[in-house]
């Protein structure tokens, strides 16, 4: 079947280069929406992740006539979904969503390949031991809105502090936790941390 595919593929292209749009729409219909999928686990923002698959269809059709496509239109798709997401949080690193993202690695269950796990492993172990390090009211507060997620006002009130505290404690542990991870982004030899968020949850 995926030879078939394969097979459809590179005739739409063949067809899409000589000018052919109802070659590009058919492909267009048929990787939109799992390309959009796939970067939307990324991109928090529906309207920026909806702008890059666009991007990513217009750029296929502008260079229609230049493009060596040697594997399949899906992978060929899919890794130019994979950069744009990568050049996206790259731009957009300091969030603290993707700080987040990151600090929830231990808790997802999701199936990985030896390398991602590996991955996972030692960016989760990083950040445990960047928590164990914490002040112990910062770790009481951070692990209260992560571990149990409860509101600022509910962590206030358990610990008879003011909200405001609750805040900068968490503004801080994320600031360590994304220090930890270092201020270049590169939390592995060779890896950005953009590389390795698209490794583990594209």
């Amino acid at each position: 079947m995926d030879q078939d595919r394969d097979y459809t593929d590179k005739l739409l292209l063949k067809r899409m280069a000589q000018g052919d749009r109802d070659a590009f729409t058919e492909l267009y219909n048929k990787y939109w929406e799992e390309l959009f999928v796939r970067v939307a686990r990324l991109i928090p923002v529906r309207d920026d992740a909806s702008d890059i698959v666009q991007d990513i269809f217009l750029s296929l059709w502008n260079r229609r006539e230049e493009l060596e496509i040697n594997s399949s239109a899906g992978a060929y798709l899919h890794t130019s979904a994979r950069y744009k997401t990568i050049n996206y949080i790259e731009k957009n690193i300091t969030r603290q969503h993707y700080i987040e993202m990151l600090a929830s690695l231990g808790e997802r269950g999701e199936e990985d390949n030896p390398a991602t796990t590996l991955q996972r492993k030692e960016l989760n172990e990083m950040l445990q031991g960047t928590i164990d390090k914490m002040p112990p009211k910062m770790k009481e507060v951070y692990l209260l809105s992560r571990q149990e997620q409860l509101s600022h006002r509910e962590i206030a009130e358990r610990l008879s502090i003011s909200e405001e505290t609750v805040k900068k404690h968490i503004q801080h542990a994320l600031k360590l936790l994304k220090n930890a991870m270092g201020q270049s982004g590169r939390p592995g030899p060779g890896l950005s941390m953009a590389t390795i968020l698209v490794n583990i949850f594209f």
